[in-house]
């Protein structure tokens, strides 16, 4: 008898302390109810060719889900453009004049930066952090992330573990891992998760056949399309450019990546670029539906966004490393599913840039940005709060790569843009209207009846200039 009631004890005493430890563990995943941030880094992605934005040939259905379920700034900017000098600035929240990451002088984060990145400071108020995909900022991420899958350097498509016709293509693999680490993720705590997609960025190398090389899952699409050639694609535009930029990494790169709209290897090119942007959105509905299986979909925050925008024969050009709004201007989607109904899939016009997304992933956490940050929190923006005070202006910047990419720097307004070569001879400056001439093509620089114009974005661009170090 007394045994009985022993073994009755010990059965009482087991099933307690299980269905404590399920209480107390139900109880954990009800403390931090902050959101999930779920951060789609995409790279060299231009701002035109989404569903979204109008495109009417490339497939981007779940971008443009997303858009339609969220909030669209149509004035979003990366302050460089350039891959590692803008991941530079998301990770910091500061300029890279004031962080010193250009990408010809940038050995990696350093401890310090490392430690005022938004992951590190996302993880150390409890926040699970990860990252998926291309990091490109030097090897050092200790301390940075829960769970690490990201690669050093540019990463390739294909490999000798994964082959062409063999293995699986980089895009797809680092969807995999994506949803993978969604489902991995502990449920006590919020994630803060960051998937860095290397397409629809150009394979590095000379690869005059084959520049983008995109997943044989979309190989068939685009193929009987006739991409339409860019703003400024003519001869004669490119020719009335100074020569320093005709001779620059933009050309020599159209030379073999592109050409002129109407040639095969454009038309090659552009749908293999469109095919890369599909491959891409394919990854991010996979990833929602990761969210949706555990439950998690409602409560995280999702930016796609990209590194910076890119000359598809935009003048002539081939590449990035300028300040026309061609490769400074990204797509920039937010989808909050604590919006209301009214909010959902509508566009907002302040200037938003790289520098904002640290300040707006630590205001989503409820934790205040370190001193010396530069960007802004736009998490009211996104709420349709006030924004009379938000910014009217910006200061773009951009390293040089001796006798490839030349030195720029330059301010943006909401109207007007200036842009100056510091180390060409004579110095060769621009300035657009950019309510009138959307697409940069008239340079007011040279015109008597813009000279007080001039001197006045001469003065802003001097300011800022001192303000941003």
């Amino acid at each position: 008898m007394n045994l009985l009631r022993y073994l009755v004890f010990c059965i009482i005493l087991i099933f307690g302390v299980h269905t404590e430890g399920k209480a107390q563990q139900k109880t954990a995943q009800q403390t931090d109810t902050r959101p999930n941030i779920l951060l789609v880094f995409v790279d060299d992605l231009d701002h035109q060719p989404l569903g979204f934005m109008g495109n009417e040939i490339i497939q981007t259905p779940h971008i443009d889900q997303l858009a339609a379920e969220g909030v669209v700034f149509q004035n979003a900017f990366a302050t460089t453009a350039t891959c590692v000098t803008s991941r530079g600035t998301l990770m910091t929240g500061r300029y890279a004049a004031r962080t010193g990451i250009y990408f010809d002088q940038f050995d990696g984060l350093t401890e310090e930066q490392a430690d005022m990145s938004f992951p590190a400071q996302l993880r150390q108020s409890g926040y699970h952090t990860g990252y998926v995909g291309k990091w490109h900022l030097g090897t050092f991420r200790e301390g940075l992330f829960d769970d690490d899958r990201a690669y050093d350097g540019q990463g390739q498509f294909w490999s000798e573990e994964h082959p062409p016709g063999r293995g699986s293509h980089l895009t797809d693999r680092l969807g995999n891992q994506a949803v993978s680490m969604i489902h991995d993720a502990p449920g006590d705590k919020p994630f803060a998760v960051t998937v860095g997609f290397k397409a629809p960025h150009v394979q590095d190398g000379f690869h005059p056949v084959e520049p983008y090389p995109a997943s044989p899952a979309t190989a068939v699409l685009y193929e009987r399309d006739e991409i339409p050639a860019p703003p400024l694609s003519d001869s004669a535009f490119f020719d009335s450019q100074p020569d320093f930029l005709k001779k620059s990494l933009n050309r020599v790169r159209w030379n073999y990546r592109l050409g002129p709209p109407e040639s095969l290897n454009f038309q090659r090119s552009m749908r293999r670029y469109y095919r890369m942007v599909t491959g891409i959105d394919r990854q991010l509905g996979k990833m929602m539906e990761a969210l949706r299986e555990t439950n998690r979909l409602e409560n995280t925050i999702i930016v796609l966004t990209s590194d910076h925008g890119m000359y598809l024969g935009d003048r002539g050009f081939a590449g990035k490393w300028l300040g026309h709004d061609t490769a400074i201007r990204i797509p920039f989607i937010v989808r909050d599913p604590r919006l209301r109904e009214a909010e959902t899939g509508t566009e907002r016009e302040q200037m938003v840039l790289m520098i904002d997304l640290l300040p707006t992933f630590l205001d989503w956490a409820g934790l205040s940005p370190q001193d010396g940050v530069q960007g802004h929190s736009f998490a009211p923006i996104v709420a349709g709060g006030d924004t009379d005070d938000w910014r009217s202006e910006f200061f773009y910047e951009h390293h040089s790569f001796p006798d490839r990419i030349p030195r720029s720097e330059g301010v943006r307004t909401e109207r007007y843009k200036y842009l100056r070569y510091p180390d060409s001879e004579p110095l060769y400056e621009e300035l657009y209207d950019l309510r009138e001439d959307p697409h940069e093509s008239d340079n007011l620089a040279g015109d008597p009846d813009h000279a007080r114009l001039l001197r006045q974005m001469r003065d802003k661009w001097s300011q800022w200039r001192k303000r941003v170090r």
